[in-house]
């Protein structure tokens, strides 16, 4: 019974990380695509107003190159400082009147936890996670530990020395019968010593 109660207790902890986990996760790429998708927006406004360089609100998130059918292009500022390709990749658009090329900085580990580190909620949920398991990891120790053999207190130790010196003293008895009591009561309390 204890085992099937801490087999549930531990599923309860891997569906408590799993959807702590989902849960940030998607907040995250919610956030991220929000940024791109906002920093589109802004690009295409501030393009149909005439301007050839466009400086983006969030320039981490994208790199945005618009190419008409007669080879002019609008960009973003931060183009001139793509930085690593290979942590973007490329889409491309057709629009009205040319092409829109979109960079989007691929999904990175590392931005997911400076962001759940940056989300008080996400941190706290980091945080009961790491506490409920050593909670349940300390209570699985300390319920499957084989239990230990029951040993005599002190206390009964010395009533049965006195029951033995009340054996040795006793003439109603037969002889051997006490004989036989006191290796008996002398085997216990020397394997107790031995313990000890």
């Amino acid at each position: 019974m204890k085992r099937l109660f801490i087999f549930f207790l531990w599923l309860f902890l891997l569906g408590f990380v799993l959807t702590s986990l989902y849960i940030s996760f998607t907040d995250y790429l919610y956030q991220r695509d929000s940024k791109i998708v906002g920093n589109v927006v802004h690009f295409m406004d501030k393009m149909r107003k005439g301007e050839g360089s466009v400086k983006l609100p969030h320039p981490e998130a994208s790199i945005i190159i618009f190419s008409d059918k007669r080879g002019n292009k609008v960009v973003s500022e931060n183009v001139k400082n793509p930085g690593e390709r290979s942590k973007l990749f490329k889409l491309n658009f057709p629009v009205e009147d040319g092409s829109l090329y979109l960079y989007v900085k691929k999904v990175d580990l590392k931005d997911y936890f400076l962001f759940v580190s940056q989300n008080s909620f996400y941190t706290g949920l980091l945080v009961a996670s790491l506490l409920l398991y050593i909670t349940i990891f300390y209570f699985t120790l300390r319920e499957l530990q084989t239990p230990q053999r029951a040993t005599l207190t002190e206390e009964l130790i010395n009533k049965l020395k006195a029951l033995r010196l009340t054996l040795a003293t006793l003439k109603i008895i037969p002889e051997e019968s006490v004989d036989e009591l006191k290796r008996i009561v002398d085997s216990i309390v020397l394997r107790e010593k031995v313990k000890r």
